[in-house]
Formats: C-alpha cells, structure tokens, sequence
C-alpha cells in the first residue's frame, strides 16, 4: 500500500524526474479540487506538502539538467525540458493556490463550484456504510475502474490519508474514498456505499 506520509530522495535519471513531477502535479490538482469543494482541511495541506516535494524534484532536474549540458545541442534539448518543467511547477503553484484558500476559510462562488460538478469529469465523495458491498473487498477485487467507472484516487481513514491506494488496499466501514469519474459514475459508487446497490459489475 502506498502512502504519501514522508519523501525521501533517491537518485533518479532526468526522465523519472520528470515523469515524477507531472505525476505529483497531476494528482496535486485532483486534491486542491476535492479539498475546495469539500471543505477538507486536511487534502489542503496534503496539497502544500506535495508543493514542497515537487519543488524539491524541480531542484534536482535543474541539477541534474546543468550536468548534462556538454554542448549547444544538448543545451537546446535541456531547455525545452526546463520549460516544460516551470509549467508543471506553475500547475502546482496553482493547485496550492486553490488549498490555501481552504485553510484561509475561503469558499467558491456557488457558480464556480456548480461549472466544476457538472464538467464531463468530477472529483467525488464516498462514505461507506456498514451495509456496502464494498466493505471487506480490495481495489483488485472490486475493480471500481472498470465495473463503476469511477478510479480511487485517494481514501480517509480516521485522521489518516492514503493516497493513490494499489489494489491490495482493503475497504473498511466508514472509509471517506475519493474519486474520479463523470458523475453519473461517482452517483451509482454513492448508491453502491450506502448499500443501495447490492451488485458490482458481473456480479
């Protein structure tokens, strides 16, 4: 099970480095979204830490970046990564932007968050009951991608955050999931957690 709890640098080529910070900037965005139209302190700040940690891998692409500049070709081909890197990091920038309103207790123009709920794909919330299908089941079980159309990206336990839980993450009773998907989709997962729906997929 992967969990965003503490980073820890290890060395990696430009390219993982890279691939890392669109990752990291991709899922900040789907957080800052699912903390500003829930009101969750707690994704806020997991946002901010994220900022801090791909700041960090930003450091160390310029680093790296320097070293590999032996000539002007290889200058050319580091700074077209070098743009697209500042990009990334001002989609990061906007993402903490978004989570520091949260935690200064600003809220959306109804508008605002209305046009978010009813784009093509919207970030959910999910509370599962005690009478869900879902409890006791893994991700790898459940295949919720596939079967609800609908792809965790993120899951409150408690006090806890886990965030892009792998397929051996078990659901329990009162897990808060958090969701992608249209909103047809993360309607039926809503009705799937209370118990209403009693089948997934094939079942």
């Amino acid at each position: 099970m992967e969990e965003w709890e503490e980073y820890e640098y290890k060395p990696k080529s430009v390219k993982e480095i890279f691939i890392e910070m669109k990752n990291t900037a991709e899922f900040m965005v789907d957080l800052a979204y699912s903390s500003i139209l829930f009101g969750e302190e707690d994704l806020a700040e997991e946002v901010l830490e994220l900022e801090e940690y791909l700041d960090m891998l930003n450091y160390h692409l310029m680093v790296h970046a320097v070293l590999a500049a032996r000539n002007p070709k290889d200058a050319e081909q580091i700074t077209s990564i070098l743009q697209m890197a500042h990009a990334i990091d001002d989609i990061s920038n906007a993402a903490a932007d978004l989570a520091k309103m949260v935690l200064d207790g600003i809220e959306l123009h109804p508008i605002i968050k209305e046009a978010i709920l009813e784009s093509e794909e919207v970030i959910g919330k999910v509370i599962v009951s005690p009478d869900s299908i879902l409890v006791g089941k893994t991700l790898e079980e459940l295949d919720l991608a596939s079967n609800t159309g609908v792809w965790i990206i993120a899951v409150r336990r408690g006090k806890r955050w886990i965030f892009a839980p792998d397929g051996d993450f078990k659901i329990l009773v009162n897990d808060v999931l958090i969701g992608r998907g249209t909103q047809t989709s993360i309607d039926s997962l809503k009705e799937i957690s209370r118990g209403i729906i009693k089948v997934i997929g094939n079942e």
